[in-house]
């Protein structure tokens, strides 16, 4: 029963994004995830969002077709991925999360990947396609688990016809989020060109930690990685870029949180 009116109150998210339905389908706001309104919103609604994703995937393809007219060492040369908020789009979600209030959590969201119906992010399938057709194989390493999503999501994948949707291209998580260990398994067998991810850490070891101002510090060291081997995707919506970023406190609300960490005019705080 809790697992059907999951799927129903996706499937009205999921409807929200029709003009047939969007005027009949009741919406209760509850207010607890009221801080992902307006990303989501940017998300699913902004000609900035795709505009984003087009162009991170027409310089990835650009670099791609640099790097396959280069010489290899007799190694097949591959593209590393993230998944979520890369390949697939997962706002609806999020959206559910905001309209109903829920929070995320492992049960929430199986249930979400089980439906196997995020569609492809702009730009991904041409892009994906575009690597196959240099020979450039694509791995698609994403901190979905492996015992709960893998079936799905492969399912979800091949749906829409991404290439190397098969066991040895997708690599999901199984005793560790980072994703170091698995970029090593595919640099024992093939030279990775280009890595693509809506997380820092999806590109480099460096952004494990956030330690170092956010992050941003190594961001401007690793300054001429990103747009050639490196390239970012925008997510809003969450990362590893949130905790770092919140200003924590005993007894602090979630909006105080967020409140008190955006710097500005008479905040008092200090970059």
């Amino acid at each position: 029963m809790k697992n059907t009116l999951f799927a129903l109150a996706l499937a009205s998210m999921l409807c929200l994004a029709t003009t047939s339905c969007r005027k009949s389908t009741p919406v209760t706001f509850t207010g607890e995830q009221d801080h992902l309104i307006m990303s989501v919103l940017w998300f699913q609604r902004s000609a900035e969002m795709r505009a984003l994703f087009i162009q991170g995937f027409n310089i990835a393809s650009e670099r791609l077709a640099v790097a396959a007219e280069v010489p290899g060492n007799g190694r097949p040369k591959a593209v590393v991925t993230d998944l979520d908020e890369t390949i697939l789009d997962n706002s609806p979600f999020e959206a559910w999360q905001i309209h109903t209030g829920g929070s995320f959590s492992d049960e929430n969201w199986k249930m979400w990947t089980d439906m196997a119906a995020a569609k492809p992010l702009p730009g991904a399938l041409e892009f994906t396609r575009y690597a196959e057709s240099l020979g450039i194989e694509v791995f698609y390493v994403s901190n979905r688990s492996h015992d709960d999503a893998f079936g799905p999501t492969l399912e979800n994948m091949r749906k829409f016809g991404f290439p190397y949707a098969d066991s040895a291209h997708l690599l999901l998580k199984t005793n560790t989020s980072s994703k170091v260990e698995r970029r090593v398994g595919i640099l024992s067998t093939h030279d990775i060109v280009l890595l693509i991810g809506d997380n820092l850490a999806d590109v480099d070891p460096a952004f494990e930690k956030r330690d170092d101002y956010f992050g941003m510090h190594g961001v401007d060291s690793l300054r001429q990685e990103f747009g050639r081997k490196y390239i970012v995707m925008p997510n809003p919506m969450y990362g590893s870029w949130v905790t770092p970023a919140l200003t924590r406190g005993d007894g602090l609300s979630r909006r105080d949180q967020h409140v008190r960490s955006i710097t500005g005019i008479n905040t008092g705080q200090e970059r």
